[in-house]
């Protein structure tokens, strides 16, 4: 009994190969501009990116994504905050990433405006604004 289901596992995956091996160089070749294959997208479409300009003292209200947000500081100076966290300050070229549903804000420094440009996944939760008192708090590096 044990080597006839050996024997089906080892025919079973033989067969696979057969199948998958064509099936993966077809995918390689699908796209040449990636070594050892091609990557499989995971959610075409359900991503947004948004390019600001924050003129200095301007912020974001707190807010969410469903599926998070990577930010990118691409010149001047900018400040973010995790609910809970330090305010931290972030100078061009810099990226911060807050997680699905991740509270959290980002924006100019009181002085000084930045360019961020944000790439979010999922719906976004907006919250209350951000006061002068948690804005104007001494950001950390």
């Amino acid at each position: 009994m044990r080597k006839s289901l050996y024997v089906a596992a080892v025919s079973l995956l033989a067969a696979a190969s057969v199948w998958l091996l064509p099936a993966q160089e077809k995918q390689a070749k699908a796209n040449p501009n990636f070594t050892g294959g091609s990557p499989i997208p995971l959610e075409q479409g359900k991503s947004a990116n948004a390019y600001f300009r924050f003129p200095p003292g301007v912020r974001t209200k707190w807010h969410s994504h469903g599926g998070g947000q990577i930010i990118l500081v691409e010149e001047g100076v900018g400040r973010y905050q995790v609910k809970g966290g330090p305010v931290m300050e972030l100078h061009a070229g810099e990226t911060v990433y807050a997680g699905p549903n991740v509270v959290h804000w980002h924006g100019a420094a009181p002085d000084q405006g930045g360019v961020h440009f944000n790439v979010s996944r999922g719906d976004i939760m907006w919250l209350e604004p951000v006061t002068d008192a948690e804005f104007n708090v001494k950001a950390q590096r």
